[in-house]
């Protein structure tokens, strides 16, 4: 009970100070926006000195006075590295890489040092995502990848960043919130389809299209055989004695394959996303050209991985504002 208050106050205390935080390319820490509380260690250690100070009037022991006020001194030093520890830290956007919807997104962070100083055991998250670790001693930037689950398709900004540090004892942790100009682009989840029951659309008769049987064009003859329907037969080849034959139609499809929107008819719109999404990847596996046709978007067919880029791309975006 007492960790759902507390996450729900926590929660509700980010989501207050997220909306007094400007959005930026880059930020440097500084007293203003660093925040330091006793940890939970730091808390346990207050109650001891207290308790020792307390047996030191009972008792008038001078040891105990002198261990009470060693016990405050460290306390202080602690909070004043700590917050050192933080202090002057440069963060900087980088890009994302797009992920699926469901996947976890990874928001690229670059961590600078101004001069010598060092900063050790830092900690970086969003809410409800992992923590990542990252120190500057040695080196004057270090790129850190920090993870939270993409939920929705589109253009996924990134939410509130967390900076920590309880460097170096422990007894106190400073933090700060900072919101970076970070955008990850979510592709739809794919869902796995039967693709084989589709066919090819389009017509024409270039060199790139296939014949396959149909009632258009008149392809030949071939023998009759029992059960072809009377109607094609060459009567007239017939009658000068030629043999019972049949007439042969064709019709032309273009072995390019469309993803359409309505192959899917009956999903919703999430649902057919999801589908094209699949079927996207799995046609660039094969190499085969393919197009897509969305309602009022259009993309003529091609291969490659940029032309899957691109595809997956409007998938993301369709039907978003930012799209």
């Amino acid at each position: 009970m007492a960790g759902k208050i507390s996450s729900w106050w926590r929660a509700r205390l980010e989501r207050w100070m997220a909306a007094r935080v400007p959005l930026r390319d880059e930020i440097t820490l500084n007293r203003r926006i660093i925040y330091i509380l006793p940890s939970r260690n730091g808390v346990m250690f207050l109650l001891a000195t207290g308790l020792i100070f307390i047996g030191a009037i009972n008792y008038a022991v001078s040891l105990a006075f002198g261990l009470a006020f060693l016990m405050v001194s460290l306390f202080i030093l602690a909070i004043l590295h700590t917050f050192n520890n933080l202090n002057h830290l440069q963060l900087t956007a980088q890009p994302a890489l797009p992920v699926y919807c469901g996947e976890d997104a990874g928001f690229n962070v670059l961590l600078a040092r101004p001069g010598e100083r060092r900063h050790e055991a830092l900690e970086l998250s969003f809410p409800e995502g992992v923590v990542s670790y990252a120190s500057l001693l040695d080196i004057d930037r270090e790129e850190v990848r920090v993870f939270t689950r993409a939920r929705r398709r589109g253009l996924f900004p990134a939410p509130l960043l967390r900076v920590a540090t309880t460097f170096p004892l422990g007894l106190v942790r400073a933090w700060s919130l900072v919101r970076l100009n970070m955008q990850c682009l979510v592709y739809p989840r794919p869902v796995p389809f039967n693709l084989q029951q589709f066919s090819g659309g389009g017509g024409g008769g270039d060199e790139s299209s296939l014949i396959v049987a149909g009632s258009e064009d008149f392809y030949g003859l071939r023998d009759y055989v029992p059960g072809d329907p009377l109607r094609q037969v060459a009567w007239k080849n017939f009658a000068r004695g030629q043999g019972m034959q049949l007439k042969q139609f064709v019709d032309y499809a273009d072995e390019r394959t469309w993803l359409d929107w309505d192959m899917f008819y009956g999903f919703g719109v999430e649902d057919r996303l999801s589908r094209l999404c699949y079927c996207v990847l799995h046609l660039t596996r094969s190499g085969k050209a393919f197009g897509l046709k969305l309602p009022g978007i259009e993309i003529a067919p091609a291969a490659g991985v940029e032309h899957r880029n691109r595809v997956l791309r409007v998938l993301a975006l369709y039907g978003r504002e930012e799209g």
